[in-house]
């Protein structure tokens, strides 16, 4: 959540301009230098700002980094409404690409790699950007359920996590391309059917007593003679 914004002394409300020019600092010195390029003076500097005036509205760069990626992510993964679950989804899908296909991604993937080494920005994290786009696709389920077009019973973390998983994966990783006929393969050939049949597909397993696979052996001992 972020900081409420207050008056200043003597009364005069807070100039929000500056906060705008200050969140946009801190993206663009995030896309440059990374997070740990990022400090409260170059944020400043960047932004023409005072220290003092940073932080009266943001306590510490941790707080500062996630309210300026919240705000982008407002601003660039909006929850569409087509009145399909498949449209809803792919345009979902699409806006999430565009948000991470620029300086966006580059920020994210610094962001990730800081996670396991900075415990108070991996709680911002979950707490707030993946809670932000969970909570925004999760509207997208409960309407596909409402509109009795997917499973009540389907795992809503699946649905939700696949898309951006594939997506973020061949942006950040791979470089493979993330045109539409991608985004559709994904939701045609993985999202759909899973959500129309795999709450069948658990109960079959359920009703049958079928187990999951065991790990497979390794080729090696496979192939070794008996005796």
């Amino acid at each position: 959540m972020r900081p409420t914004l207050d008056a200043r002394p003597g009364g005069r409300p807070r100039d929000e301009s500056r906060d705008g020019a200050i969140r946009r600092a801190t993206l663009q010195l995030l896309a440059e230098v990374g997070y740990d390029g990022v400090t409260m003076d170059r944020v400043a500097t960047r932004a023409k700002a005072g220290k003092a005036t940073i932080y009266r509205r943001w306590p510490s760069k941790v707080a500062l980094v996630m309210d300026a990626i919240t705000t982008m992510a407002e601003q660039s993964v909006p929850v569409p409404d087509t009145g399909s679950f498949r449209t809803d989804m792919l345009a979902f899908l699409s806006s999430y690409r565009d948000a991470i296909g620029d300086d966006r991604g580059r920020i994210m993937a610094e962001l990730v790699s800081e996670m396991p080494r900075n415990s108070e920005l991996r709680d911002a994290l979950r707490n707030g950007l993946l809670a932000q786009r969970k909570a925004a696709a999760d509207v997208i389920v409960h309407r596909g359920i409402a509109r009795g077009e997917i499973g009540a019973g389907a795992d809503h973390a699946m649905l939700i996590e696949l898309g951006p998983a594939l997506v973020l994966q061949r942006i950040l990783l791979s470089g493979e391309v993330v045109d539409a006929a991608f985004m559709e393969r994904i939701v045609d050939d993985l999202i759909i059917p899973y959500a129309v049949h795999g709450q069948a597909g658990q109960r079959a397993c359920d009703d049958h007593q079928i187990t999951r696979p065991q790990a497979a052996v390794p080729l090696a001992l496979a192939e070794q003679p008996t005796t």
